[in-house]
């Protein structure tokens, strides 16, 4: 067991090496593209860009649409947090996927469809537990989310839609 372990340190240490050497330059290799969720994004180190952001909205009973609200990705601080925190942890990576949407979306070649991508499928996850907690007085119809870059330090102070939802209906609505 101790040997597999270590097989698998060296493994991910490798990729690490490999990494660092080709940084800047693109993976083609799907291999490589499904190694991406173990290593951290350290793209905003590189400079100060656009940031992207989810924005749920909710159709409630009455047929009205609440505001668009944005998705911040937060956790309540305990001392144990610094010892065991899996909640900050989850939230954390749903902003880490919201981050591969952005660019999976940017990088799509023509002709494909967004709705395909399984960063696409699993932001739709998110936006509806986000629509869940918007809405937990009362039951909701439908939700919609969108995708968009919020301006970053630079000179460009204009906000971009990114990626819009079509309307998604609740599947447990009866109305």
């Amino acid at each position: 067991m101790a040997s597999v372990s270590a097989f698998i340190i060296a493994l991910y240490l490798a990729v690490l090496v490999i990494a660092l050497i080709k940084r800047g330059k693109e993976f083609d290799s799907p291999w490589l593209f499904l190694l991406r969720c173990f290593f951290p994004s350290w793209r905003f180190f590189d400079s100060p860009g656009p940031q992207p952001r989810l924005f749920v909205r909710v159709l409630s009973d009455d047929e009205c649409w609440s505001a668009w609200t944005m998705f911040i990705p937060r956790a309540p601080f305990q001392l144990r947090d610094l010892f065991y925190n899996p909640e900050n942890n989850l939230r954390l990576t749903e902003q880490t996927l919201i981050e591969h949407l952005s660019l999976d979306v940017q990088g799509l070649l023509e002709g494909q469809k967004v709705d395909a991508l399984v960063s696409y499928a699993l932001t739709q996850r998110v936006a509806h537990r986000v629509a869940r907690t918007l809405s937990s007085d009362h039951k909701i119809k439908a939700y919609q989310f969108e995708l968009r870059l919020l301006p970053g330090l630079d000179d460009d102070p204009s906000e971009h839609r990114l990626l819009a939802s079509p309307i998604i209906k609740e599947a447990d609505y009866v109305s």
